[in-house]
């Protein structure tokens, strides 16, 4: 990662996973809110309308992750010789990245694992990400510290969030800790790009405390900015809920049953049809979906 592509990369991959993310999450919930208010259930993966049969969320978690373990190690040689123990670190980090995304598969695939194993999986990624981050910066300059220690602080707080999650089940907000901390973690490897390693201008005065004073600042700028677009993306989708009708509205996702047995089998509307769970989650049937949501001793729709 000792260049401004080494930083986008991560970016890249941690904010494009964050954005999927905050869609699915807010959908659910609000679609929920909406219908069925106290359904809400967590859930670490979601999958995809264009392909609800292939998990594709986690096929690219493995895709990417393998692509960075190769750009690392094939960077990591010097005249035949592995001598960028840096890029190791990097290649542990992917590493754990992936064996979250090859668990989430095992899941897909109906396998009898662990109950939250690909909780335990990614807040295990993090961990290990901040930990190697924290000792990732001997010998460095005091800007080059600072900026890389925000990222520990970032990857300490996904992984209290994952774990709140976990044991939360069906309270949205820690998923959305989640969310915004990954976001921030993709947006701060772009900021350290441009400070570290700027494309073109003038290069940052890695030494002058006034300048790193600036950085704080503008760590807390990315905040704010998240924040809003984050709250900016739930009204939008709070008010196209409300301005659409039931027969407009994308109604798969809305519940999560990972941790109910593979076997378990749930009869919508009148019991003559009947619908297996896969991979934690409903079949797309919209119609079924909505009387899913819908259905209630206590309240009509």
């Amino acid at each position: 990662m000792g260049s401004f592509l080494g930083h986008v990369v991560p970016g890249t991959f941690f904010f494009a996973f964050a954005l999927w993310w905050l869609y699915n999450v807010l959908n659910r919930y609000l679609l929920c809110r909406r219908f069925k208010p106290d359904s809400y259930r967590n859930s670490s993966t979601f999958r995809c309308a264009c392909s609800k049969n292939i998990p594709i969320e986690s096929i690219l978690k493995v895709a990417a992750t393998t692509i960075g373990i190769l750009g690392e190690f094939a960077t990591a040689f010097d005249k035949g010789k592995f001598t960028h123990w840096g890029n190791a670190q990097h290649i542990t980090m992917f590493a754990f990245f992936g064996l979250n995304g090859v668990v989430d598969l095992l899941l897909h695939k109906g396998w009898l694992l662990p109950p939250k194993l690909d909780y335990v999986t990614a807040a295990l990624a993090y961990a290990v990400e901040g930990f190697l981050f924290y000792n990732h910066l001997h010998g460095r300059t005091h800007m080059d510290i600072a900026v890389h220690m925000y990222l520990f602080y970032l990857t300490v707080a996904c992984v209290v969030s994952i774990l709140a999650e976990m044991f939360q089940p069906k309270n949205v907000m820690p998923a959305l800790c989640r969310i915004f901390f990954t976001f921030l973690q993709g947006t701060w490897f772009y900021q350290i790009g441009f400070i570290l390693y700027p494309p073109s201008g003038d290069k940052w005065d890695e030494e002058d405390h006034t300048q790193i004073m600036i950085i704080t600042m503008i760590f807390t700028w990315h905040m704010v900015a998240i924040l809003i677009m984050m709250l900016g993306v739930g009204s939008f989708m709070w008010l196209r809920i409300l301005n659409s009708s039931n027969a407009s509205l994308p109604m798969y996702q809305m519940v999560d049953t990972n941790d109910l047995p593979s076997s378990k089998e749930i009869y919508e509307g009148n019991g003559s049809s009947k619908h297996k769970f896969t991979n934690g989650h409903l079949p797309f049937d919209k119609s079924a979906s909505i009387q899913h949501i819908l259905d209630s001793d206590s309240e009509e729709a």
